[in-house]
């Protein structure tokens, strides 16, 4: 039982099986998050691909982000507005006018 033990302890000090570990901070996007429990329900992913699609510069998907974001009351801090801007950004619209 003490080679389990010593294992498991070695692992939490590792980092390997606390949720707060770099191995997971390194997969969770937190922009993604916002999106996904904020947007989603009605901005399915559809709407950032089409053709016709409105937003055409980094500055104006910001503009939209914090626009949403007011109206919808969710009270996000610049920090949130600029960590969604970025994931949408990455996923789907890649603009070259980054600053």
């Amino acid at each position: 039982m003490k080679p389990l033990i010593r294992c498991m302890a070695g692992m939490v000090c590792a980092g390997l099986l606390l949720p707060g570990s770099a191995s997971y901070a390194e997969t969770f996007d937190r922009g993604q998050a916002l999106y996904e429990n904020h947007c989603r329900t009605c901005h399915e992913e559809g709407i950032h691909v089409r053709d016709n699609r409105r937003v055409t510069s980094i500055g104006e998907l910001r503009h939209r982000v914090a626009s949403w974001s007011y109206h919808a009351a969710l009270g996000w801090s610049d920090e949130d507005i600029a960590d969604v801007v970025d994931y949408l950004d990455r996923r789907f619209y890649h603009y070259t006018d980054r600053p």
